[in-house]
């Protein structure tokens, strides 16, 4: 049991390194991977910025704001035991919701965060675990006013990302409803 929790939060403190490594680098070539990788929307090298732009941020506040988010859902994320398929199917959702609806580039974890927080959120409906059902509560009850003003559009904010990592974390919730044995 030790082992399986140090794990956890190993795994958890590298996605927080990796985060902070990307944002050392970017700095370090003078923002050119934030120009590179940023999503564009509706043009062909955006599909593939998909993948690239959650690991970029817009500078150190954002990446600040995006890590203590990260700790606490990305830790009921891997109590769920769901955080790498929900955060790549956010990350495909989102970002197709993104590159279709955006009305400029967008770069940042938060779409993927919004994901956790959408699958956490629905997990509790789907599967109907009490335990599922209590993370839901405390996660609505701990985010919610962060998802209805994540959801609003603010100038220079991705709105859309938001919404559509939200709406990925739902789908995940869905596709992932059935438990495993000894799952949540």
């Amino acid at each position: 049991m030790m082992k399986m929790l140090k794990s956890k939060v190993l795994f958890l403190f590298g996605m927080v390194a990796l985060l902070w490594g990307v944002e050392i680098a970017d700095t370090l070539t003078h923002h050119m991977l934030d120009n590179l990788g940023a999503l564009r929307p509706r043009t062909e090298i955006g599909l593939a910025q998909i993948f690239t732009s959650p690991f970029l941020h817009l500078g150190w506040q954002h990446l600040l704001g995006n890590t203590l988010a990260l700790i606490p859902l990305g830790a009921l994320m891997l109590v769920q035991r769901a955080f790498l398929p929900v955060m790549l199917i956010s990350m495909v959702v989102g970002g197709l919701g993104t590159w279709a609806f955006a009305t400029g580039p967008s770069l940042g974890f938060s779409g993927v965060l919004f994901g956790f927080m959408g699958f956490l959120l629905a997990r509790g409906i789907y599967t109907r675990k009490p335990l599922a059902i209590a993370i839901s509560l405390i996660t609505f009850s701990y985010f919610s006013s962060v998802v209805w003003a994540g959801l609003i559009p603010h100038a220079g904010i991705s709105w859309s990302g938001h919404f559509w990592g939200f709406v990925g974390g739902i789908v995940a919730a869905k596709q992932l409803k059935a438990p495993k044995r000894n799952d949540l």
